[in-house]
């Protein structure tokens, strides 16, 4: 399994291109990310693995153009980013819904701070409120919403004014194992259902496989791509998924990295 590179990302949909960031502290220059080379597909799913502190974060805010990139290139459909993007979408790991307003208003919320037409993104909230299961809740406030349902609240507002790409820093980070799984094909349907591309961070294996189309290994920081693996398991994916040969295999080739025996385990995968 090879290192996925690409010298010429121009006509990706996402490409990054030998990118580089520098902080600068009192204590001196750190580096977060070095020489860093990916690209993300039109519709694709996207996950990424990494130790805690690589720098998965440093890469969300790039790819929102929060960030500028000390060296190398970050081209979005072509064209290098100039401030925020306003074509992608985010959901953070706590969904932070304002309790005073309901579903139907926090999921609007976006459509309100990029004085986007109200009018015209109503009948695709409720479109998105039926897709991730919450009709019966629009009228709801976040505090009658268990937190998995919280959660798609977040992810339809991160959808809500039809950005081209979702960013998900860890959203599934604090919820307790079972909801998690349960989040995970929730999140697989309503993907399935808009295929928007995703760029999702996580610290957790099984649900880069479970999710992902493609699978981003970086190293420790300053983050580097280690490696690229496409995940070829069918969907729908379900429970009986994880209990194919395939899924633990890659499941064991993805822990050698960070396990520390990855020399040991390189054709572990199918």
């Amino acid at each position: 399994m090879a290192l996925t590179e690409n010298p010429n990302l121009a006509g990706s949909f996402l490409s990054l291109s030998n990118v580089g960031v520098t902080y600068s502290t009192r204590r001196g220059e750190t580096r977060a990310i070095d020489n860093l080379t990916l690209e993300v597909e039109d519709g694709q799913f996207v996950a990424v693995l990494g130790p805690s502190g690589c720098g998965k974060s440093t890469m969300l805010r790039l790819i929102a153009g929060l960030l500028k990139p000390t060296l190398g290139q970050l081209l979005f459909k072509g064209q290098e980013l100039d401030g925020p993007n306003k074509e992608v979408g985010i959901v953070f790991q706590n969904p932070t819904l304002l309790p005073w307003k309901t579903v139907r208003d926090n999921v609007m919320m976006p459509i309100r701070a990029l004085k986007l037409p109200a009018e015209k993104y109503k009948d695709w909230c409720d479109e998105l409120l039926e897709i991730a299961g919450l009709t019966d809740f629009a009228l709801a406030y976040p505090h009658e919403l268990s937190g998995g349902m919280q959660q798609r609240v977040g992810i339809c507002r991160g959808l809500i004014h039809k950005p081209k790409l979702l960013l998900m820093d860890e959203p599934f980070a604090a919820l307790d194992a079972m909801t998690r799984e349960h989040m995970g094909a929730e999140l697989q349907r309503i993907w399935m259902n808009t295929r928007k591309s995703v760029f999702f961070i996580t610290h957790s294996i099984q649900e880069a496989i479970f999710l992902a189309d493609r699978i981003v290994v970086l190293s420790a920081r300053p983050a580097r791509v280690v490696e690229i693996i496409d995940v070829n398991l069918p969907r729908p994916r379900n429970a009986d998924t994880q209990s194919l040969p395939e899924f633990g295999q890659l499941s064991s080739h993805l822990r050698a990295h960070f396990l520390g025996d990855h020399k040991n385990q390189t054709d572990a995968r199918p």
